[in-house]
């Protein structure tokens, strides 16, 4: 009988077995590593230990390891590992760069660190931009643009531009759009390529708070400040039709003198503006903005003052307001946008009771100013309101005594309403939409009964045909295109015997004929304002039906994720909001104020008043 092995025997020689099925390869990684082998290679350097190359620079020697350096950068693995007669030498002549920023260059290489102060930057950069190192290249554009002004900007500008360094040059711009103000009346700024100031002044975001201003600063790169300053070259307040007039009667016949004469016609045309769009009456601006006009409120803060409108920028996190004056105080007005002009059209006159308007108004948030417009027909309350091809129709609602089928289109070239094909039957308390081309309208109500109906106008057949019916009967809903497809949010029905919140959300492919379910609304909208800004969906306010109230919350919609987020709510309960997104100026941004800071000023005016008063007793 053979004796017992005193070890345990492995399956197979030299292997371990694992046990349980589990996984018997694994990696390790030291974070250290790195670290201790740029240490190790400059103790190499610091002892003059293995060193294979001398880089020769201005005559003066520079040992170093072949293969850091072939590792470290394409310049030197092009030369040592391309095949070059250069592998085999063991000087190597560098030209075009100084000794001490190959010095720095070799020292970035050996510990990753480089020091640069105002002396030495360029030659580094030079060295940097020879030798293809990225790394340190950004490091010198850093640390210019750290220390770029007024003072050093053409430098700056002629070294990103001799070298190719769009990240520098992008840096430069940016100073320009920053600063125009100061910088345009330096003696430095008139020194500028002719196209790197072109490129600044034609930014829509040229950091101005009026066109006025970026006009002084093309007067200023021809003329002296003192030379505008003093009249020499016309410069008032804001360059407004007297000014514009004045300035075409000194010029002679040329480009400029033409764009002046577009632009006193323009400004003699108020009716026709928007119909009239180039890119020069666009606001110089990337501010896009949600803007809440109107709607019915539980406190009497905006209900009280007629003049006041809400703004929202995702930037600011918070809701403001906004003055502009002779705009109307209404509820559940149809709304759209046209050239970044924004249209009320109709609603509830709802001040003294419901009454349903034919009246409309138009808001540039150019100059922040209402004008009328030409009414409507006839009256229209719990109607939609789209924009397509140029007119703007207003379809169906109510005008309180009667329901309407009726489809009325306004022709902005002449200021003026028609009616078009109605709709096959009367509805209010709908909404609509526009894709590719065509309108969409969904649900609502007729006499006592909600509707999921949905219908498509085409402009070209002057018709409108039924599509497959929505999920869910609603009325008092929203209704917008993202990406392609149709959403339908929020409103109400009475499917339970009594009127409730609808929270499913309904999606249509209009390709397809079809309707889907996404994710359900968090909370009920009746009611809502709804706005489309970077393809999210906001959803503003409303009444909820299952709470009884108006509501202040606001969700915002990704239809990319299918997700639903909150976001900052209005400071008031509000319902019956017609909201939009428009592109808004600087100048009139800076007049929103937080509802703190209003609050403040209110306070402040009613002191002031009450001062007054007491002085003259």
């Amino acid at each position: 009988m053979k004796p017992e092995h005193p070890y345990p025997v492995m399956a197979e020689q030299g292997q371990l077995s694992p046990a349980g099925g589990r996984q018997g390869r694994q990696t390790f990684r030291s974070s250290a590593h790195f670290r201790s082998l740029l240490d190790g290679l400059l103790a190499l350097r610091q002892g003059a230990v293995l060193f294979d190359v001398v880089l020769l620079v201005e005559g003066r020697p520079i040992e170093a390891h072949r293969i850091l350096l072939a590792a470290s950068c394409d310049y030197f693995r092009g030369m040592f590992a391309g095949g070059l007669r250069e592998t085999q030498q063991k000087e190597i002549p560098i030209h075009g760069v100084t000794y001490m920023a190959m010095t720095k260059i070799l020292d970035y290489i050996y510990t990753s660190e480089i020091e640069l102060d105002l002396e030495c930057v360029q030659e580094v950069l030079i060295a940097a931009t020879l030798v293809q190192l990225e790394v340190v290249t950004g490091f010198c554009c850093d640390f210019l643009f750290s220390w770029l002004d007024e003072s050093n900007i053409l430098e700056v500008y002629n070294l990103a531009d001799l070298y190719g360094l769009q990240q520098l040059s992008a840096r430069v711009h940016s100073y320009m759009l920053r600063n125009i103000q100061t910088l345009s009346r330096t003696d430095v700024y008139r020194q500028l390529p002719q196209d790197v100031v072109f490129s600044a002044l034609s930014s829509d975001e040229l950091q101005v708070n009026s066109e006025n201003e970026a006009y002084e600063a093309a007067l200023h790169f021809h003329y002296s400040p003192l030379q505008v300053e003093t009249d020499q070259v016309y410069l008032q307040v804001s360059p407004k039709k007297q000014v514009l007039k004045r300035l075409y009667g000194r010029l002679n016949q040329c480009p400029l003198k033409d764009c002046v004469s577009s632009a006193l016609r323009y400004h003699e045309q108020e009716v026709w503006q928007p119909v009239v769009q180039t890119p020069l009456t666009q606001p110089r601006s990337t501010f896009h903005c949600i803007l809440g006009f109107g709607g019915m409120f539980t406190s009497s803060s905006l209900t009280d003052n007629e003049h006041l409108f809400q703004v929202f920028h995702p930037s600011w996190g918070e809701w403001r307001t906004l003055t502009a004056d002779h705009g109307p105080r209404m509820s559940n007005q149809g709304i759209v946008v046209l050239n970044n002009f924004v249209y009320l059209i109709g609603g509830d006159k709802n001040t003294s009771g419901f009454r349903a308007e034919t009246r409309c108004w138009r808001y540039d948030p150019r100059h922040n100013r209402w004008c009328a417009i030409h009414p409507l027909q006839q009256q229209h309350a719990d109607h939609c309101v789209c924009v397509m091809g140029g007119h703007i129709y207003a379809i169906g609602g109510r005008d309180y005594s009667n329901e309407l089928e009726s489809v009325e289109r306004y022709d902005p070239h002449t200021d003026m309403w028609e009616f078009v094909s109605p709709l096959k039957r009367e509805v209010y308390a709908h909404a609509g939409a526009v894709l590719d081309g065509k309108m969409y309208i969904s649900c609502g109500r007729r006499g006592n009964a909600y509707l999921k109906e949905t219908y498509c106008f085409d402009p070209g057949a002057n018709h409108w045909s039924a599509c497959a019916e929505g999920p869910v009967e609603r009325a008092w809903h929203g209704m917008t295109a993202v990406n392609g497809r149709i959403y339908v949010i929020g409103g109400s029905n009475d499917e339970r015997g009594y009127r409730r919140d609808v929270l499913k959300v309904g999606c249509f492919d209009p390709e397809a004929n079809s309707w889907s379910l996404m994710s359900p609304l968090p909370a009920g909208h009746g009611e809502p304002g709804i706005a489309v800004l970077d393809s999210r969906i906001y959803v503003l306010g409303g009444r909820s039906h299952d709470k009884g109230n108006r509501m202040k919350y606001i969700h915002v919609f990704n239809s990319d994720a299918d997700e639903w987020e909150s976001e900052a709510d209005f400071k008031e309960r509000v319902s019956g909001l017609a909201a939009c997104v428009v592109l808004m100026p600087p100048a009139v941004i800076a007049q929103a104020r937080s509802w703190e800071q209003r609050t403040k000023a209110s306070w402040e005016d009613v002191e002031m008043d009450n001062s007054e008063d007491s002085s003259e007793d």
